[in-house]
């Protein structure tokens, strides 16, 4: 998928859910390997490695489970996205082709406050071959 800019009206919400979710999960990256030199969340427990699908799935089922619809998850994104910043940044004055999604300082506390949350959650099952065995016999049940 190409990114198009965010001025330019999507085709549909779930084009437009989708697109903000993007930007959202790959500023998130950036500043996490800006930070880290690799994609990995720094948790007191231990490290969360992170992709865009997972990043992508993990934020938006959080959302959803609290009852967020489309229009509303696709705003809280644009929210924490720094468009303004985004619109004048440049990289380079030599060649610049185009820069990357920047969160907010919000959206920064807020996607590390998740999973903060989340390696809370997995030490109390005991990390996480614990959390996946006590939820997989849960869900059989």
């Amino acid at each position: 998928m190409v990114n198009k800019p965010f001025w330019q009206p999507a085709n549909s919400l779930q084009l437009a859910h989708q697109q903000a979710l993007t930007w959202v999960c790959d500023a998130y990256l950036f500043h996490l390997v800006s930070l880290h030199r690799r994609p990995v969340y720094r948790h007191q427990y231990g490290d969360i490695s992170l992709n865009q699908p997972a990043l992508q799935g993990f934020i938006d089922s959080y959302l959803i489970d609290k009852g967020w619809d489309m229009e509303r998850r696709r705003a809280h994104y644009i929210n924490i996205l720094d468009l303004i910043r985004y619109m004048h940044r440049s990289n380079s004055s030599f060649v610049d082709w185009g820069t990357v999604p920047v969160l907010t300082p919000r959206g920064i506390r807020w996607i590390n406050a998740c999973f903060s949350r989340l390696g809370e959650m997995v030490n109390s099952y005991g990390g996480w071959e614990g959390y996946v065995s006590k939820t997989d016999g849960e869900t059989s049940e």
